[in-house]
């Protein structure tokens, strides 16, 4: 959208909220207040003294269907805004209120967004694809359980005073939202930092690569860094990529590995977290046997401290995690355990 046109909108939103308080109004004598005595002798009228028309407006699915209450992540949806604001003539009527010889000065100028409501965010939503300007593709990028598509359009006109030879412009506004949820279909991205007592560090992480891919399946990097990866540069980030982001990731030996001494004394905190909501109570990290499937540990669930002396290690031994988030999205990460 061209900047005049995004400069239009943001006075044709205003005028949008403007106009409903001011019709929300009951008319009073006296609108002053024991503690607002400077409004003494204010009254407010039912109605702008200006006409501002505000028009109906419905939206819906490209193919004529309702917008579903319920949408999933990364799912294109093409929606179509409904209002007279597109249409050849103006108003000539508004509340009962004539509104002489009305003709348009410009093109319509329309914005849509996405509320996510429990993050407090709004989204707008653009499109490199050439469409009707009453059209948009909406993408729900990210889960929420309370959500909304909201829509806004405007059309600046003009109309003949009482007084001979004179005119006034104003806008005819329009706008709705239809409230929806999304769906969450991408896994958490954890990994964890892992500290030998006294030592060096190393840690490792998820990231998802490349984001808000659809269909599935979700790919990600996995990235390594640390002493305890590369003791000789433990500032260079090792990244391993394209794996699918899931319930089976895996490190190889010859990609990378976590190296610590056969006595070490090593502690593990789990970084990272999900698009959505991670269900904590399923949250599980430690040492295990292998790679591939459900972990088999040999160490502790999440334990605050290991000590490897202790372990009955197996001949390649993985750190893992397990993580699931609260729609039962699944990540197992596996990267190697070396002994030096």
């Amino acid at each position: 959208m061209l900047k005049n046109s995004t400069v239009l909108l943001i006075i044709i939103v205003t005028a949008v909220f403007a106009t409903g308080i001011l019709h929300a109004q009951e008319p009073k004598k006296d609108v002053s207040t024991p503690e607002t005595p400077w409004l003494k002798g204010v009254t407010i009228g039912p109605h702008p003294k200006d006409l501002s028309p505000v028009v109906p407006m419905n939206i819906y699915l490209d193919s004529g269907e309702p917008i579903p209450a319920t949408l999933t992540e990364d799912i294109p949806i093409t929606v179509i805004a409904d209002t007279s604001v597109f249409d050849p003539e103006p108003p000539t009527e508004y509340q009962g209120e004539e509104i002489p010889n009305p003709i348009w000065l410009h093109n319509a100028a329309i914005s849509w967004f996405f509320i996510d409501w429990e993050k407090n965010k709004n989204h707008r939503a653009s499109s490199r694809r050439q469409l009707p300007l009453n059209q948009m593709i909406v993408i729900p990028l990210t889960p929420t359980g309370r959500g909304a598509i909201t829509c806004y359009a405007g059309r600046k006109m003009r109309y003949e005073l009482p007084e001979p030879g004179k005119t006034k412009g104003t806008f005819v506004n329009s706008s709705t939202a239809q409230d929806v949820r999304v769906l969450d279909i991408t896994p958490p991205t954890c990994g964890l930092e892992v500290n030998v007592k006294n030592g060096r560090s190393g840690t490792f992480w998820v990231a998802e690569n490349p984001p808000n891919k659809y269909p599935p399946p979700k790919l990600a990097d996995v990235y390594l860094t640390g002493a305890l990866v590369q003791q000789d540069n433990p500032d260079e980030i090792v990244t391993i990529q394209g794996i699918e982001l899931g319930p089976d990731m895996i490190v190889s030996p010859e990609q990378a590995a976590i190296t610590v001494p056969a006595d070490a004394v090593i502690t593990i905190a789990a970084n990272g977290d999900d698009n959505y909501k991670l269900d904590h109570s399923k949250l599980k990290y430690g040492i295990c046997n292998g790679a591939g499937g459900s972990p088999n540990p040999v160490s502790k669930v999440n334990p605050t401290e290991i000590k490897l002396s202790d372990l009955n290690l197996p001949e390649q031994p993985y750190f893992y995690i397990d993580a699931s988030d609260v729609a039962g999205n699944r990540q197992v990460l596996f990267v190697p355990l070396k002994i030096k």
